[in-house]
């Protein structure tokens, strides 16, 4: 298990060397290599996540460790229960994305699938890097490949897109890498007390190492502010979200379901990776202020998603609502909040990239999104409409399905953090942050399927392309519907929808524990934000705030619940 890890992040490597070997080949060859190669490293991926915990998921290899006496850079790979669904997300999206572009892509297709196999690539590399420098040169990666997909593959504004999704992340990311090297140079200026000072970058190693020695406060909010500053555009956290809905529109329909499904979670992930775990003072301080932006995304999201009359600018908008939902999950700061915005990372991945596959699909047939030249299409394409349909009621969180499973949890944490939970000063505010989140589902609700509605129900009305102008009628026309391989491109993904909601204990015991273990000084401080008291030297407080000697002293099942009773409000915090 441990090469096989290695071998499934490169795999996708192998696969694009072999398509510019073989680019004579054409287009047959190219997207023939690139769905075996997809199809492979699902199945490694897949063995690593449903074998998970069985035995050691890790990979290392000391690159400069042997070289330079006092630096440790590894090429360190290894899964835990937070990355594990992400990493399985990754490998079955793509494999989505090469089936939808099967037919759509025609021009220079062995670059069009290279492309994709680099960014999966970078993908799963994100998600299993267990050192910074790795993980800011995997989070680094994924820019390049889907820069050129939208760039040369996108509609008529893609190089406008391409180059602002570029500069926005691009520039966001170079504050985070600083953020990221102080870390580690204040661990290389503190070290821990009868230990050599060494120059670490194994994510692992500064996360305990700031357990032992934090940061001053000051530190961690400007370390903080550096890394909100490229994970934020990534997610994207209102109001930086602007580069994302054009990139949306202007991509390929690949293009938009990994950017979707998979590239907005970078930045969730690097929250719960790194700004969490290694500055609880920062977070507890700044979680006010996210929280805000937060529910402001979820209702601006929703609005602006109202008021378009293009489908994949609206679905590009429900993202905007939908990571909201994300964070104020992880910034409630508390176990149901932050169980449930990290099932929701994978809840949006699969609802929203299945919406943008299907969308993809439509405009094959019909070249062009505009809801107005559509009505009635469900007669002439049945199985579209069904998956459409499963696909909406898992974005708006239907019960049974995987939406509400997720949206249950971090609302009700995130209630319970308003009601009972809130610092000093912000009880007002958190109460109105929860009122509006609900106000977001009942919103998303309204647009997704008043869209449905108008283009599936009704009178039948299809556009029809003449003289290179569109227009949209009645008529008599044979369009097909779905095929077997479009089919096959979304089952999967319906499979998981309806397994995370009827049975979401599942996933959520593997991620339970390492989000606990990674959240707990976060949670901490912000319960002696909620609580604060006089503490006299060498004292702390407890999880219940009690008063103890020292934070060692607290036994770790106290931060520990049950999975089969992680949703019970008699475990709330």
């Amino acid at each position: 298990m441990l090469n096989l890890l290695a071998l499934t992040v490169l795999l996708p490597l192998f696969g694009a060397g072999g398509i510019w070997a073989w680019s004579e080949g054409g287009r047959a060859a190219a997207r023939l290599t690139a769905l075996v190669t997809t199809l492979v490293t699902l199945g490694c991926a897949g063995w690593l996540v449903f074998h998970y915990p069985e035995g050691p998921v890790a990979f290392d290899y000391d690159w400069l460790r042997g070289a330079i006496s006092g630096v440790d850079i590894r090429f360190s790979l290894g899964l835990d229960g937070l990355s594990l669904w992400m990493f399985g997300l990754s490998a079955l999206l793509t494999v989505t994305a090469v089936l939808v572009s099967w037919e759509a892509i025609e021009d220079r297709a062995p670059a069009f699938y290279a492309l994709l196999l680099l960014l999966e690539s970078g993908m799963l590399g994100v998600f299993a890097a267990r050192d910074i420098i790795l993980f800011y040169v995997f989070f680094e990666f994924t820019l390049i490949p889907l820069f050129f997909l939208i760039g040369i593959w996108g509609s008529e504004q893609r190089r406008q897109a391409a180059i602002k999704f570029f500069l926005y992340t691009l520039a966001g990311s170079v504050l985070t890498f600083l953020g990221l090297l102080a870390i580690v140079l204040w661990v290389f200026k503190h070290p821990a007390p009868g230990e050599a000072a060494t120059l670490t970058f194994s994510i692992q190693a500064l996360t305990d190492a700031l357990s032992a020695t934090p940061m001053s406060y000051g530190w961690q909010l400007t370390v903080f502010l550096a890394l909100f500053a490229g994970f934020a555009i990534k997610v994207p956290l209102f109001p930086l979200h602007t580069w994302l809905p054009l990139a949306h529109v202007q991509a390929p329909t690949a293009g938009s379901v990994i950017l979707a499904g998979i590239l907005l979670k970078i930045g969730t992930y690097g929250f719960l990776r790194f700004s969490i775990p290694m500055l609880p003072e920062a977070t507890a301080a700044c979680a006010p202020w996210l929280l805000g932006l937060s529910a402001a995304g979820i209702i601006y999201g929703a609005l602006v998603a109202l008021a378009q009359s293009d489908i994949k600018r609206l679905i590009a908008y429900s993202s905007v609502s939908h990571m909201g939902f994300c964070l104020l999950g992880l910034f409630s700061l508390n176990r149901l909040g932050l169980a449930g915005g990290t099932l929701q990372m994978i809840n949006h991945g699969l609802s929203t990239g299945g919406l943008f596959a299907i969308v993809g699909m439509l405009y094959e047939r019909y070249h062009t999104r505009d809801i107005k030249a559509y009505s009635g299409i469900a007669r002439r394409t049945p199985c579209l409409a069904f998956f459409l349909l499963l696909m909406t009621f898992s974005s708006i969180g239907l019960p049974g399905m995987n939406g509400f499973a997720g949206e249950i949890m971090l609302l009700t944490g995130m209630f319970q953090r308003a009601w009972g939970g809130a610092p000093v000063g912000w009880e007002t505010a958190y109460m109105v942050f929860a009122v509006l989140a609900v106000l977001g589902v009942v919103l998303g609700a309204w647009y997704m399927l008043w869209l449905v509605e108008r283009v599936f129900f009704g009178p039948l009305k299809e556009p029809h392309v003449q003289h290179g102008e569109i227009s949209g009628h009645a008529h008599e026309s044979h369009v097909p519907d779905l095929n077997f391989r479009e089919m096959a491109a979304l089952i999967p993904l319906v499979v998981f929808v309806f397994w995370i909601g009827l049975k979401p204990g599942y996933f959520l015991e593997h991620m339970q524990p390492d989000i606990e273990r990674l959240s707990m000084p976060a949670t901490m401080a912000m319960e002696r934000r909620h609580a604060p008291v006089m503490l006299t030297q060498g004292e702390e407080l407890g999880p219940r705030n009690e008063l103890v000697a020292n934070v060692s002293d607290i036994p770790h099942s106290a931060f520990r619940v049950p999975t089969s009773t992680v949703a019970g409000p008699a475990h709330a915090p």
